[in-house]
């Protein structure tokens, strides 16, 4: 027997283990993901405010990340993106084994959680990033830069925790691909894909920040100029974020319930 996860077996064991295997799952597979993110999240946010260029950015924390590690994983921008991604697959997992086990349809609470969630801690982490890789003093940021990086990040999870299903059935449906491939093709490219959608407006939320009084001529020039580049950069960092790291979330996850349904 299988359930909407592909995870089979039926699990009885009591609610308490299944959150805290689901949370463990959650934080490991956050933890595999969260360097690479957060050297470009670093990067992209330093070229925006003009503080630094985004290649010599992401060279520098490439090479700090190998050469000084222990010192890179005790930096706030590591522990900031291990949160976010923590507490959003933490979210996402969580409802799912809880509409799994009362036999509930997934997809509409996973997305509102999950979204609540991670838009919650990446406007928090932004805000944060904004004023440590930003240029000159530290000011609140603007209640605009809040919406669009709201938005940014909703459009994100629903590529991530909704349409990967939707694009994974049709690509059985239509190309006669096994389940498993689908499944993993449609959790690597929606996401990423979803980003030339939603780059203008992160770099809008970051310029409204960086350059307070610019004209709205000047924005849009901005946006033109750093969208392709930053596109490719909120690839590579969405990539392993919900792509690989969704993938290794769903193997762990499908692998554990194994040894849950085994033992209960």
């Amino acid at each position: 027997m299988s359930n909407s996860t592909g995870m089979p077996g039926i699990d009885n064991s009591p609610v308490s283990i299944r959150m805290a295997f689901e949370c463990a799952a959650a934080t490991v597979s956050a933890f595999t993901v969260a360097p690479a993110v957060s050297i470009v999240d670093k990067a992209i946010v330093s070229n925006a405010s003009g503080k630094e260029k985004l290649m010599s950015c992401l060279i520098g924390g490439v090479k700090e990340f190998f050469m000084k590690p222990t010192v890179f994983l005790r930096q706030p921008a590591f522990l900031m993106i291990w949160g976010v991604y923590s507490g959003t697959y933490c979210a996402a997992n969580c409802i799912d084994a809880l509409c799994e086990r009362s036999n509930q349809p997934a997809a509409t609470p996973k997305f509102f959680g999950s979204a609540a969630t991670n838009v919650t801690l990446s406007v928090l982490k932004d805000k944060a990033f904004a004023r440590l890789f930003g240029v000159g003093a530290a000011r609140p940021l603007p209640l605009k830069s809040y919406g669009l990086f709201a938005t940014r990040d909703s459009m994100t999870i629903l590529a991530s925790f909704t349409l990967p299903g939707i694009v994974g059935r049709n690509l059985e449906e239509k190309f006669g691909l096994a389940h498993n491939t689908a499944d993993n093709l449609a959790q690597l490219v929606a996401p990423c894909m979803m980003q030339f959608v939603s780059s203008p407006l992160h770099l809008h939320g970051l310029d409204l920040y960086n350059r307070e009084f610019a004209s709205k001529t000047e924005r849009i020039d901005f946006i033109k100029h750093e969208y392709l580049k930053t596109s490719l950069a909120r690839i590579a960092r969405i990539f392993p974020a919900f792509g690989i790291g969704g993938v290794v979330n769903k193997y762990i996850r499908k692998s554990g319930k194994q040894e849950i349904v085994k033992r209960f």
